[in-house]
């Protein structure tokens, strides 16, 4: 949101420096007529306006991406930096996919008995 406030009031600072330049060039000619200073300097309060505004915004982004912790999308629960879920809902979505892609009958008959599928962990 910030950077497209911030390109918009640049992108019309250029436009407006652009028809000043067209203006004093041309000022005999009914060009200049079509351009008027007092249009310019409303049109140059919108843009720097536009580009302070684009500024404050980042400011306050930046700030909130700090503040702001990584939840869990399920349960919202605090979790670590980089993750998706939390440990049970990382658990649960591993073993879903697992039986999704080892559709063998062994696998699932050990899950539903509730027995280990690599002897020796915990």
């Amino acid at each position: 949101m910030s950077s497209t406030i911030l390109r918009l009031g640049l992108w019309t600072m250029i436009i407006i420096l652009a028809l000043y330049v067209i203006h004093e060039s041309f000022e005999e000619s009914p060009v200049a007529e079509m351009v008027p200073l007092a249009m310019l300097q409303k049109a140059l309060v919108v843009a720097a306006a536009l580009i302070i505004g684009g500024v404050v915004l980042r400011i306050f982004e930046k700030g909130a991406k700090v503040v702001a912790k990584n939840r869990c999308a399920v349960c919202r629960t605090p979790i670590p930096a980089g993750a998706m879920y939390c440990r049970a809902h990382l658990r649960r979505i591993l073993h879903e996919e697992d039986d999704k892609t080892h559709t063998t009958r062994l696998r699932a008959e050990e899950r539903r008995s509730g027995s280990q599928t690599r002897p020796g962990r915990t």
